[in-house]
C-alpha cells in the first residue's frame, strides 16, 4: 500500500476522497485512499462532475479483490452527472485490516470527471 491509514485522535466520521477522470483508467485501480484496520465503512457518495461519455464507460469503487466493493458501476451511473449519494455494497460495515480503496474507470471513455467520497467511522480507542 502507497498510503498509509490516517486515524484523527478523536470521535469524528473520517473520510477519503479523491477525482478521478477518464484518463485514469489503470487497470490496477487508482487509489483513494486506506481505511484503518477495525473501521466501520458508513456509506460513499459519486459526484459526476462531467459525464462520462465515448465508449461504453464504466465507474466502480472497491479493493483489488472486489473491484465493486463500495459501489457497482451501475448504481454509479457515470454516464449521467449529478450527485449519487449512499453508494453501499459488499465492502460497506467494519474492515478487520487496512483495506486500499481503488477506483476502476473502464470501457474507453473520452470524457468525464468525478469526486469519490467514502465515509468511514474509525475504530474507538
Amino acid at each position: 500500500m502507497a498510503t498509509p491509514p490516517r486515524k484523527l485522535e478523536s470521535q469524528v466520521i473520517h473520510c477519503i476522497r479523491r477525482r478521478v477522470a477518464f484518463s485514469d483508467n489503470a487497470a490496477a485501480g487508482v487509489e483513494i485512499g486506506v481505511i484503518p484496520a477495525g473501521s466501520h465503512v458508513k456509506a460513499m457518495s459519486v459526484s459526476i462532475e462531467t459525464a462520462f461519455s465515448g465508449g461504453t464507460p464504466t465507474l466502480s469503487v472497491g479493493t483489488t479483490a472486489v473491484p465493486a466493493a463500495f459501489a457497482t458501476s451501475a448504481g454509479i451511473a457515470p454516464g449521467t452527472a449529478g450527485y449519487k449519494p449512499g453508494q453501499t455494497g459488499v465492502g460497506s460495515g467494519n474492515v478487520t485490516a487496512d483495506t486500499q480503496v481503488l477506483a476502476f474507470v473502464g470501457g474507453g471513455a473520452t470524457a468525464g470527471l468525478a469526486d469519490i467520497i467514502v465515509e468511514f467511522y474509525p475504530h474507538a480507542l
